[in-house]
């Protein structure tokens, strides 16, 4: 029996026992008693024994089993029991026991499992600041997803999109998540035993504030700073580090994190990129950048600190000088990020492992920058990332979805990453047994559509076939997104015939799905989205071929199809989304042309 993620230890027994639907769990204990409150189990698993000579599902505290979130579960003719020695515990091995009755709806095999995760963390972050802003259904359904997946923590990346009282128009035009969204999230997380985090970026990535008059006063470069990689912005995108960006902090935790059950708050503090180039020039050619950098992170730690929050921060920076670790506070938590196959995650752990700061991997789901995905990295950066965790004992693992520039990815594809840090997360010795098709259809699609889930694999592979291997995107997306003056350089790393092989592959997938229908709501939606997916990256392909000077379309048959495109996303980002984002996600497409 395949399940996902994959038990440490399966015994089968002999004998069966009847089918499950419906509620009914026994307990050998008065709730209120052993957890001060009434069980979280019963209100959101639907589970009872319909044979008539079971004795029912008996929930037992076994004090001896170590792990919060241990459990054993035993499937017996005429009973089944499940054994931890917490709530959480017990709701493991209940989700267990669903996936199996899912599976096995007539009749279940008698088993003993005994489980256990191998990082006490496993979080997933969704980027909600690029543009998308997930309607609440979008993220109920998501949470009931991560709930299946074992997952125990979700963070909504934030920058500006929630709905700060005093601070409207950053965020009149995009659709915010209001304290009563976040409320109504935060109880659906609870029941289901995942922390909801909160997640605010404190210091770099403020771009969204620091361009409005109100709060250029607040910037390193209230004027702009030449970004490494974007070349000249014109507003700055980093807070100084000093007191009125302490004080300008501390009003937003007041109002963001009373919202949350959760006692931790990330703060962000990646790639503050023009540190030291306006405001703090002096300090930090005195100091050093990394030594303002990591006053300024102790600083914003005391304001969590004095809310009785944990800090969980980007490592990036004091990674540069690893020798600064000895100075952060051990109730604080680094995360180390890196979203390539190759990222060096073990000298990166060992640094932090040394240090004694706890510490989580965050590999990333490499969906977004690419349209179709990047299946193969993303793999290969989860395995390593779990790897390197549970050798160097990290504290947990958090997978990355961001949307860097305009969030263009559907949420199919980041299914397969989410599969793969799951299972990899709670067993990492299951890697070889671990059959990926097969548990996206069932946790997505319920094990109705397993063309679909391969597709979004295939997808994936048929456009990562490029000799050309950019870092953090794809080659059909910088063709697809980038301007006339851009295309050139681009195509000068690819070939006609890379591009026809590619548009072979995905004319016959698109044919491939065209004509299917599905059972259920989000299999039917994924395949929508799948087809404008394969539709965009074929408009990239006839974009580079009509400039490479192979016989494809006219400019002026290409912008019609374009018009197409752009109506066929607005509807389709409407059906999960908010609207606020949407028309600055459609202008890299429009732009496209130009």
């Amino acid at each position: 029996m395949r399940l996902s993620p994959i038990p440490k230890s399966v015994e089968p027994l002999p004998g069966t026992f009847g089918s499950i639907s419906s509620l009914s769990v026994d307990l050998d204990f008065t709730p209120s008693q052993r957890f001060g409150t009434a069980l979280r189990i019963v209100p959101t698993l639907n589970l009872q024994a319909t044979n008539p000579n079971a004795g029912g599902i008996k929930l037992i505290l076994a004090p001896e089993i170590c792990g919060l979130e241990a459990y054993r579960l035993a499937i017996y003719p005429e009973s089944i029991t499940i054994e931890a020695s917490t709530e959480t515990g017990l709701y493991r091995g209940l989700t267990t026991l669903q996936h199996i009755s899912n599976k096995a709806p007539k009749t279940l095999p008698c088993l003993k499992i005994e489980d256990s995760p191998d990082l006490e963390v496993r979080g997933y972050m969704l980027d909600i600041s690029r543009c998308k802003v997930p309607t609440l259904e979008t993220l109920y359904d998501l949470i009931d997803q991560l709930t299946s997946l074992k997952y125990n923590q979700l963070q909504l990346y934030t920058e500006h999109t929630f709905a700060y009282q005093n601070h409207a128009c950053v965020w009149k035009d995009v659709s915010p998540l209001t304290a009563e969204d976040i409320r109504s999230l935060d109880s659906y997380c609870h029941n289901r035993y995942i922390e909801l985090v909160p997640n605010q970026n404190s210091f770099g990535h403020m771009e969204r504030w620091l361009r409005h008059d109100d709060y250029k006063h607040l910037a390193e470069c209230p004027d702009g700073y030449i970004h490494p990689i974007l070349g000249k912005r014109d507003a700055g995108g980093t807070l100084k580090p000093n007191q009125a960006s302490l004080n300008f902090m501390s009003e937003l935790y007041d109002e963001l994190l009373p919202n949350f059950r959760s006692n931790q708050v990330n703060i962000g503090g990646d790639e503050p990129w023009e540190l030291g180039q306006g405001w703090s020039a002096e300090e930090t050619k005195s100091k050093g950048k990394h030594r303002v950098y990591l006053d300024h992170l102790l600083s914003i730690h005391r304001l969590v600190a004095e809310r009785d929050k944990t800090t969980q921060f980007w490592g990036d920076i004091i990674l540069e000088s690893p020798e600064l670790s000895a100075e952060l506070p051990n109730d604080s938590i680094g995360i180390i990020w890196g979203y390539e196959a190759d990222h060096p995650f073990e000298s990166q752990c060992a640094a932090f492992a040394e240090s004694g700061i706890p510490f989580y991997v965050a590999p990333g789901t490499s969906a977004w920058n690419t349209i179709g995905g990047r299946y193969a990295n993303a793999v290969a950066n989860i395995k390593a990332a779990t790897r390197q965790a549970i050798e160097h004992g990290a504290k947990g693992m958090l997978l990355t979805d961001w949307g860097d520039f305009g969030h263009h990815h559907f949420p199919p594809i980041s299914y397969p990453a989410l599969v793969w840090a799951s299972t990899l997360s709670w067993n990492h010795d299951s890697e070889e047994n671990f059959d990926d098709i097969h548990a996206i259809n069932t946790i997505f699609f319920d094990g109705e559509s397993e063309i679909l889930a391969q597709a979004i694999v295939s997808l994936s592979e048929s456009i990562n076939t490029f000799s050309h291997k950019p870092v953090n995107r794809t080659v059909l997306n910088d063709v697809l997104f980038c301007n006339q003056e851009k295309l050139q350089e681009h195509l000068e790393k690819t070939t006609s015939k890379e591009l026809d092989s590619c548009c072979i592959a995905l004319t016959k997938l698109h044919r491939h799905l065209a004509d299917k229908r599905f059972r259920t709501k989000n299999a039917s939606q994924s395949n929508q989205e799948l087809l404008l997916t394969i539709k965009l990256l074929l408009f990239a392909i006839n974009k580079g071929l009509a400039n490479i000077g192979t016989q494809s379309p006219e400019y002026d048959q290409l912008e019609s199809e374009l018009n197409a495109f752009t109506e066929e996303y607005h509807k389709l980002w409407l059906v999960r989304n908010r609207i606020g984002g949407l028309e600055e996600s459609l202008t890299y497409l429009t732009k496209s042309l130009q």
